[in-house]
């Protein structure tokens, strides 16, 4: 089954370049790269644990005008 998506024709450029820079011949193909890329990418890496962060203080400005 196929369908059909809209995307800007700025985002249709950037997708035929990287279909040519990564050697695949449909868009479907390039695209599940892509999804496998950014699935393969841990969310704990943009994650911040809350907890461990200390409050800024003015000292900490001060210590880095060094």
């Amino acid at each position: 089954m196929n369908t059909t998506i809209q995307i800007k024709q700025n985002t249709l450029e950037k997708l035929k370049r990287l279909k040519d820079i990564k050697n695949v011949s449909i868009y479907d193909e390039l695209i599940n790269k892509l999804i496998k890329i950014a699935h393969d990418i841990s969310d704990s890496m943009f994650e911040i644990d809350e907890e461990k962060l200390s409050k800024f203080s003015e000292s900490n400005r001060l210590d880095f005008r060094h």
